[in-house]
Protein backbone atom coordinates (compact mmCIF):
# COMPACT_ATOMS: atom_id res chain seq x y z
CA UNK A 1 0.00 0.00 0.00
CA UNK A 2 2.45 2.69 0.84
CA UNK A 3 4.23 1.25 -2.59
CA UNK A 4 1.14 2.38 -4.53
CA UNK A 5 0.97 5.85 -2.32
CA UNK A 6 4.49 6.78 -2.88
CA UNK A 7 3.78 6.24 -6.88
CA UNK A 8 1.00 8.04 -6.93
CA UNK A 9 2.90 11.10 -5.40
CA UNK A 10 5.55 10.87 -7.77
CA UNK A 11 3.25 10.72 -10.78
CA UNK A 12 1.52 13.51 -9.26
CA UNK A 13 4.30 15.73 -8.69
CA UNK A 14 5.93 15.29 -11.82
CA UNK A 15 2.63 16.03 -13.53
CA UNK A 16 2.55 19.17 -11.50
CA UNK A 17 5.80 20.26 -12.54
CA UNK A 18 4.94 19.44 -16.25
CA UNK A 19 1.89 21.51 -16.44
CA UNK A 20 3.75 24.45 -14.77
CA UNK A 21 6.10 24.32 -17.21
CA UNK A 22 4.26 24.37 -20.34
CA UNK A 23 2.31 26.95 -18.41
CA UNK A 24 5.09 29.04 -17.72
CA UNK A 25 7.02 29.04 -20.97
CA UNK A 26 3.35 29.42 -22.83
CA UNK A 27 3.89 25.90 -24.91
CA UNK A 28 0.59 25.48 -25.85
CA UNK A 29 0.39 28.66 -27.28
CA UNK A 30 3.90 28.28 -29.29
CA UNK A 31 2.49 24.65 -30.60
CA UNK A 32 -0.57 25.96 -31.86
CA UNK A 33 1.72 29.09 -33.52
CA UNK A 34 3.58 26.21 -35.34
CA UNK A 35 0.69 23.73 -36.68
CA UNK A 36 -1.64 26.73 -37.55
CA UNK A 37 0.10 27.16 -41.54
CA UNK A 38 0.17 23.48 -42.25
CA UNK A 39 -3.79 23.50 -40.57
CA UNK A 40 -4.43 26.24 -42.66
CA UNK A 41 -3.09 25.24 -46.08
CA UNK A 42 -4.75 21.71 -45.32
CA UNK A 43 -8.35 23.58 -45.30
CA UNK A 44 -7.76 25.80 -47.74
CA UNK A 45 -6.98 22.93 -50.32
CA UNK A 46 -10.61 21.36 -49.44
CA UNK A 47 -13.47 20.51 -51.71
CA UNK A 48 -16.25 22.95 -50.78
CA UNK A 49 -19.94 22.24 -50.77
CA UNK A 50 -21.63 25.36 -51.20
CA UNK A 51 -25.13 23.80 -51.65
CA UNK A 52 -27.78 24.56 -49.08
Amino acid sequence: MLKLLKRLCITAVVLFVAVVCIYWFNLDTKLVKLLEKPLMQHYDNMERDHRM
